[in-house]
């Protein structure tokens, strides 16, 4: 029996992943993250987690998303170490130690494989993110659930909108040139689909007035210029913001919506703030409970399959989602999912499936079969443990 040194921390679908792993017959060793990957004694964290490897005796060691320190210590061991990212942006994955060949580093986002791909890092392969159907649906959905959760349009996620995140810090600090070009920018950028306009057009000149006001320390070695860090980290989430914001204020005037965010005090047109969806034992109700569930992608994930949309199918929910390309690797628009290109296509194919009940389940049931065979987290386990072993 192999065994696996798996990497806890607060990550959503461990234990689907846990399961996946015991489903396959390996023994599980857990070893927690400190600090964000970036504890302070980093050296006493090598020596522990070197221990750790040798007396689990690991075949490998696993984590979600990648962290240098735990590459370094499985290079140091020679021990092979396996992580499979979901968040996006992701700068973990730009440091150098992702060149390690002890590495196997799977990304949902086929951009950000071809990305590192052309910078040699051929540690780095694809792999779309999975759910757990059985676990979503076994929640019962009782009568009150319906009534809380019941609605004709749902969005989960965040708004952005906080007042520490990048973009408002950078303003507050910024001249008006520099404010007035990167707000033209996120406007230009919102509502715009399947087109990166942001990293594009941060010229040297924007990069240098950004680096002077809000820096980022590139470490040595690292894989990508600042101008990526300031478009996937201080840019992208101010349009997702714009953009998020703008979609509930249009649905909610013609339909019922809810949306689920952390901001619990939020207040966006006529949508009503439903506050945090717990993703165990809330969010999969939400996503059966509501006749349309909307999918408004985080720019900075390229051209992936967010985890949202992943369990939006997977738990039998319908899926009206933005244009995203990896899509179409795995699913069929219409057959198992519908995509919008632009606001006005949203809210006209909102307003045609909340009409058309027959349709809509049909492409939710095709969605939740095509899940259970295909995209499960033992499915997709045994897709990368081929390449890692």
């Amino acid at each position: 029996m192999k065994t696996v040194l798996f990497i806890t921390w607060g990550c959503f679908g461990q234990q689907d992943m846990i399961q996946a792993f015991y489903k396959l017959h390996y023994k599980i060793a857990t070893f927690p993250l400190k600090d964000r990957g970036y504890p302070e004694d980093k050296e006493q964290y090598l020596s522990d987690l070197k221990y750790h490897i040798k007396q689990s005796k690991a075949d490998f060691v696993f984590s979600f998303n990648f962290f240098p320190i735990i590459a370094q210590a499985c290079w140091e061991e020679k021990c092979k170490y396996f992580s499979w990212i979901y968040d996006s942006p992701h700068s973990n994955i730009f440091y150098p130690q992702i060149l390690y060949e002890t590495n196997s580093v799977f990304t949902f986002d086929s951009y950000t494989l071809n990305y590192l791909r052309n910078k040699g890092a051929e540690t780095v392969h694809y792999a779309p993110l999975a759910a757990n159907p059985q676990r979503m649906r076994s929640l019962p959905i009782s009568k009150s659930d319906q009534e809380t959760y019941g609605t004709e349009i749902s969005f989960i996620g965040s708004l952005y909108n906080e007042e520490h995140n990048f973009f408002e810090r950078l303003c507050s600090k910024a001249d008006a040139y520099t404010i007035g070009y990167l707000q033209a920018l996120v406007m230009a950028q919102t509502d715009i689909y399947g087109c990166d306009l942001i990293e594009k057009c941060l010229t040297k000149d924007i990069s240098a007035l950004i680096d002077q006001y809000m820096p980022y320390n590139i470490p040595e070695g690292y894989l990508a210029p600042a101008s990526h860090i300031y478009a996937n980290y201080y840019l992208a989430r101010k349009v997702t913001s714009a953009e998020r914001i703008l979609l509930l204020e249009l649905l909610s005037e013609s339909f019922e919506t809810h949306f689920y965010t952390l901001n619990e005090h939020a207040s966006v047109g006529k949508a009503i703030n439903k506050g945090i969806a717990d993703y165990s034992t809330v969010m999969p109700k939400v996503m059966r409970c509501s006749k349309i569930n909307i999918n408004a992608t985080l720019k900075s994930i390229h051209t992936g399959i967010p985890l949202r949309a992943m369990d939006i199918m997977g738990c039998g929910g319908f899926l009206l989602t933005n244009f995203q390309e990896d899509f179409f690797q795995h699913f069929e628009p219409d057959v198992d999912f519908v995509y919008y290109t632009s606001f006005e296509e949203m809210l006209d194919k909102a307003g045609y499936y909340l009409s058309h009940d027959e349709e809509r389940n049909r492409i939710s049931q095709s969605a939740l079969e095509k899940m259970t065979q295909e995209h499960t987290f033992e499915v997709r386990l045994n897709e990368m443990l081929s390449i890692v072993m």
